[in-house]
């Protein structure tokens, strides 16, 4: 009688180099998704702490068929860059439509002083303009929201 088949102490040997080939992978994806997520983090982190002292009020939003005003006062502890404006119009059959304006202000804005300008209002678009979202360009957390009835 022939039993055919490995020997204890190979198949052993072959058991431990299977599980030390599965540790290695999963040691290497392991390190790249902790390195990716405290890369992440860390850029979170230094984004948050940037805009630390950012700030700022609506002081008056006044609007027309074809433009809204806007004048922006810097109560915060720091220069702001620029903002984004995001207007939502509400339309019967679509849902809302916002409507993005990059770079709205194009200009800096020192502590304690007032920015005045305007954003033409999308006539391709169905009013009447519900609400108006205004960030600070570098600073997507700092924003301020108005509705309107």
């Amino acid at each position: 009688m022939s039993n055919k088949g490995i020997s204890p102490l190979i198949a052993a040997v072959l058991l431990i180099a299977f599980t030390m080939t599965i540790a290695g992978l999963m040691a290497a994806w392991a390190q790249s998704f902790v390195s990716g997520q405290t890369e992440e983090l860390t850029t979170a982190a230094r984004e948050s702490q940037q805009c630390t002292g950012a700030n700022f009020n609506i002081d008056s939003i006044k609007t027309n068929s074809t433009h809204v005003s806007l004048v922006l006062y810097n109560n915060g502890g720091m220069e702001l860059n620029d903002f984004d404006v995001f207007l939502t119009y509400e339309n019967s059959t679509a849902g809302p439509v916002v409507q993005t304006v990059k770079n709205a202000y194009g200009s800096k804005l020192p502590v304690g002083d007032m920015a005045s300008f305007s954003v033409a209002l999308d006539q391709s678009i169905e009013p009447p303009l519900s609400k108006i979202k205004i960030t600070v360009v570098g600073c997507p957390n700092v924003y301020k929201e108005r509705t309107f009835s």
